[in-house]
């Protein structure tokens, strides 16, 4: 599977309005918009593809609601990162994409509760400077079987230019079938087939462009 292209959507004007964020199928496909629209990250289709484009360096992962994430790319404004009750507790992962492989970034999804109708955003951004990013050993222990040393407690402000991906993860029942590939729309033939039982998902990628252009030249 390789990198998809999309038309942009035409808009009225640029400002996102998570009251607006509507069910299904409509929230997933405004969601995928809204990170087309800025156009500033180069879409995948096999999320996989995209970590093999990242760099050997060590990224914050963290998933985030959609609509928290979604302000951010459309305003620029940086996003606040910040612990309820102001003690800290598990909410990011540390992950180099060279050095982990995909050990690590299944945590991110798994720290955090934020979604949009079963929509989840997981982010990966350089740390800045100022941003609080301490390691507590009882949210490394081993749970359910996961390994989670890569676990992390996070709080600041990280600028949207800081962001270096987006993985966007969709069931497979909201997605839009037109902008499915042909192993998607198989996968989802067979789940329905089996009685739409077992859960079942559509992951997209989005690379930061100013990312890949660095990587370019550095090459």
């Amino acid at each position: 599977m390789g990198l998809e292209q999309y038309p942009t959507p035409n808009r009225k004007d640029d400002s996102f309005s998570p009251e607006s964020l509507k069910p299904g199928l409509e929230a997933a496909e405004q969601v995928l918009n809204e990170i087309r629209h800025c156009g500033e990250f180069d879409e995948y289709t096999d999320i996989t593809s995209m970590y093999r484009e990242l760099p050997s360096e060590t990224l914050v992962v963290r998933r985030e609601n959609p609509e928290q994430l979604m302000r951010v790319l459309s305003t620029g404004e940086p996003l606040q990162i910040q612990f309820v009750g102001n003690l800290p507790y598990a909410n990011s992962v540390v992950w180099n994409p060279r050095a982990d492989g995909t050990r690590g970034i299944d945590n991110a999804f798994l720290e955090g509760y934020g979604h949009k109708d079963g929509i989840v955003t997981v982010y990966g951004f350089e740390k800045p400077d100022d941003f609080y990013l301490e390691q507590y050993p009882e949210s490394t222990h081993i749970f359910g079987g996961i390994e989670r040393s890569r676990v992390r407690s996070g709080a600041g402000f990280v600028p949207k230019e800081a962001i270096r991906f987006v993985t966007v993860r969709i069931p497979i029942r909201n997605f839009p079938e037109a902008h499915m590939t042909e192993t998607e729309k198989d996968l989802l033939w067979e789940w329905e087939q089996e009685g739409k039982k077992s859960p079942a998902f559509i992951y997209r990628g989005f690379l930061s462009k100013e990312k890949a252009a660095d990587l370019a030249m550095a090459a």
